[in-house]
């Protein structure tokens, strides 16, 4: 009687992963494919996740994304560069052409060198996306209260994560509400353009009886109407990413197009993104009257 056995299976080899970095894959596949056009997909795909979460969760959640893509980003890079390296040594003691090894080597050689310097530059970056992670604030707390007999809202502290939802909740709950009056250092950019769609939906005047610097600009210049006391300052200047500041980097266009919806004259916005993050600039009431960022005096 004759008896089957079920087919035995050979043990697999190794994975792609661990074939990669033992240099099993010939030099062309494992530079131009392993390394160069997936590390440029690993980057361009995590652009774009990142900015998508940005927009949905907020810039905390970023952060948090930011720094896993950064982790990933350089595991990849790690993976890709050992595996690149042993397949141009195999290539070097085998019987293939020694310049190409020779050239992917100089090549992964300078890279490696680029990545250092340029590791060493992202630690500001990196340190603030850590911090924002954690849940710091640009700017110290935010408080909202009706006055004058709930006409209007005051809003006193930073441009801070949540303070347009806290800002539209508080206008929803005040039928009476006119005027949205800012008290405020500034903050996060993003969060000063949701808290001017606030103000726009609800078609509320905006009032400055101290300062509003920085982001709080976007809010108060979405106001129907906007005035401010008598020595009541108003500060711009350019914004920044987190982790950013270099003075040489290049405006944002997004930023530019924020205050020209906002009907600002296009001189009056190049002076804003010339103005460095690290400084103010504090118009006279009469510049900001002519530049139509007061609709009227006093």
């Amino acid at each position: 009687m004759t008896t089957t056995h079920p087919p035995r299976h050979e043990a697999s080899g190794p994975g792609f992963v661990l074939r990669h970095l033992m240099g099993e894959y010939s030099l062309g596949r494992s530079y131009w494919v392993h390394t160069v056009l997936l590390g440029g997909l690993v980057t361009v795909a995590g652009g774009m996740l990142l900015g998508r979460l940005g927009e949905r969760y907020g810039l905390r959640y970023l952060s948090i994304g930011v720094i896993v893509f950064e982790v990933g980003v350089v595991a990849v890079w790690l993976w890709a560069l050992a595996g690149t390296w042993m397949a141009s040594f195999r290539h070097l003691m085998g019987r293939g052409s020694k310049l190409w090894a020779v050239l992917a080597m100089l090549s992964l050689t300078a890279a490696s060198v680029s990545t250092v310097r340029e590791a060493a530059h992202m630690r500001p970056f990196i340190t603030e996306h850590w911090a924002t992670a954690m849940g710091r604030q640009p700017a110290g707390d935010f408080h909202i209260e009706l006055i004058d007999g709930g006409q209007v809202v005051a809003f006193t502290g930073g441009v801070n994560e949540s303070a347009a939802a806290a800002l539209d909740r508080a206008i929803a709950n005040a039928p009476k509400v006119t005027t949205v009056r800012l008290e405020s250092p500034g903050g996060w950019l993003r969060e000063g353009e949701r808290m001017a769609e606030v103000v726009r939906r609800y078609g509320l005047r905006t009032r400055i009886e101290t300062e509003c610097h920085s982001s709080c600009t976007l809010v108060f210049l979405a106001g129907n109407d906007r005035t401010m006391a008598p020595g009541a300052k108003l500060g711009f200047h350019r914004g920044r990413a987190i982790g950013g500041g270099d003075p040489d980097e290049p405006p944002d266009r997004r930023e530019a197009a924020i205050y020209l919806r906002a009907g600002l004259t296009p001189a009056f916005v190049r002076r804003i993104l010339a103005t460095p993050h690290a400084s103010i600039w504090v118009p006279s009431h009469e510049v900001l009257y002519q530049a139509g960022v007061l609709t009227r005096r006093g």
